[in-house]
């Protein structure tokens, strides 16, 4: 999809549940960061901003669980 800097990536992710990092094992949603539905839009919409690229948020399914795994997605 972008060659996005996965330094850039993750330390913008951290922002939106307020973390101080986030690793690649941790579960986006309820029990790992509990990042809300709203969190992960605006997460997105900033990381297309930064990265001036498009991002269409229904291809990021519930399949989806992990920080590895959403990279692993924007990253093709």
């Amino acid at each position: 999809m972008a060659n996005i800097d996965k330094g850039v990536f993750l330390s913008l992710l951290a922002r939106y549940p307020r973390v101080d990092a986030v690793e690649d094992n941790m579960v986006l949603f309820g029990a790992g960061l509990n990042l809300s539905s709203i969190g992960f839009t605006e997460f997105i919409l900033e990381l297309e901003e930064i990265n001036d690229i498009n991002i269409d948020i229904d291809d990021l399914d519930n399949s989806i669980r992990t920080v590895g795994q959403l990279w692993e997605r924007l990253s093709r």
